[in-house]
């Protein structure tokens, strides 16, 4: 498969390219993405992503994606920080709908019996991004929260003199604060 034109990782997909029987969208990240990522997870290197999605209509005016993605990342051991490379593999569901028909999932009854949590349930419905999906963004935001937050070395024990301690730790990227920088910029 050659570089399509989405090399970029903006695999952009339009509510009305979908088939009422789904679309296939096979994706793999170019040199420029992986770079792109890799400083956007503040992590050594993103060396490879590539994975396939199944996007299909959701109601009448959203869209389903069913995505699954492997990723080969380097990021810095917490201990010794050589490089520790780490395989990514996860699959997910999202599915989107235009902003306007996104409605509080509160039902009118509820007054006597609280909310009740159901884990099981999918993910609440996300926005689509003015008539479709980047489904490039989505892959991206679920490899975020993929990552090890404390990669180590097979081995690798906490014993450094006492003075090292104290700024290794400011420099860890935290994810969560890594994610709120992403739901700012999109």
């Amino acid at each position: 498969m050659g570089p399509g034109p989405h090399q970029n990782f903006r695999l952009f997909v339009s509510a009305s390219d979908v088939p009422p029987s789904g679309k296939d969208v096979h994706f793999e990240a170019d040199k420029a993405v992986l770079k792109e990522l890799a400083t956007r997870f503040g992590i050594v290197e993103v060396v490879a992503l590539s994975g396939s999605a199944k996007v299909r209509p959701y109601k009448k005016a959203g869209l389903t994606v069913e995505a699954s993605f492997k990723a080969e990342v380097v990021q810095s051991c917490v201990v010794s920080l050589e490089p520790v490379r780490e395989t990514v593999e996860e699959s997910f569901t999202q599915r989107y709908l235009p902003e306007h028909m996104i409605v509080p999932d509160v039902p009118e009854e509820s007054t006597e019996r609280e909310i009740e949590i159901d884990i099981e349930a999918e993910d609440a419905p996300e926005p689509m991004t003015g008539n479709g999906v980047e489904i490039g963004e989505a892959v991206a935001e679920r490899l975020a929260l993929a990552l090890d937050p404390y990669p180590r070395k097979p081995g690798a024990a906490f014993e450094r003199p006492a003075e090292e301690t104290g700024d290794a730790q400011e420099s860890k990227p935290n994810p969560f604060a890594a994610l709120e920088k992403l739901k700012k910029n999109s």
